[in-house]
């Protein structure tokens, strides 16, 4: 992000396919709720078919974190230098660019704990261990990629309203960001996924 100037065509096609990918969010969430809506008779839990991709744990983290990630974007970028030096298309595409970045950096975490559990289903019995870990992995290369940036490529820069963090020296934004939305994410990944419907979604853990 050195140079403000207009898009070029990776720009704009990393663009397209964050609209795309917001597409399939508001499709997913249409189509889960019209397969859980509560109706007058309606057959057992059990009975329900459920399409492969909606049990997919991804496919519920994507959904759950891109929105949180986006609004964070949006409310932190003023305290970038981007927004101030950067045209509305530029400054357009570093929202894009960054909201893309969390949610690659959240699905490298999310296999990473898999791994190490051995099954991609680890978070319907997410225990506290599983918790801070792939949340400190996240802010761990957070602090990686903000110290990288900042001060050895100079990628990007802060504006003076942005606090910092003593030590590590980066901004305090970024820095809550990936120590408050991991959590949140799992918590809601527990909470909108009734408990019977798991047993349907994630009984055939391999």
């Amino acid at each position: 992000m050195h140079s403000f100037g207009s898009m070029g065509r990776g720009e704009w096609a990393e663009l397209g396919f964050f609209v795309f990918l917001s597409l399939v969010v508001i499709v997913w969430c249409v189509q889960y709720r019209r397969q859980w809506a509560p109706r007058k008779s309606h057959p057992p839990v059990s009975q329900h078919k459920i399409p492969s991709w909606y049990a997919l744990p991804e496919t519920q983290l994507i959904v759950l974190t891109l929105p949180l990630h986006l609004l964070w974007e949006i409310a932190q970028f003023p305290l970038f230098t981007v927004w101030h030096e950067g045209d509305w298309s530029y400054i357009l595409y570093g929202l894009v660019h960054c909201t893309l970045g969390d949610l690659l950096i959240t699905l490298s975490v999310f296999w990473l704990v898999a791994l190490l559990n051995q099954s991609r289903y680890w978070v319907t019995k997410a225990a506290l261990s599983n918790i801070v870990l792939f949340t400190l992995m996240g802010l761990g290369y957070t602090i990686y990629s903000e110290i990288v940036n900042t001060r050895i490529k100079g990628t990007w820069g802060y504006t003076e309203l942005m606090p910092i963090i003593p030590v590590v020296e980066i901004g305090g934004m970024p820095f809550m960001q990936w120590l408050l939305i991991p959590p949140i994410t799992l918590l809601l990944m527990r909470l909108l996924v009734p408990l019977k419907t798991k047993t349907v979604i994630f009984n055939d853990d391999r």
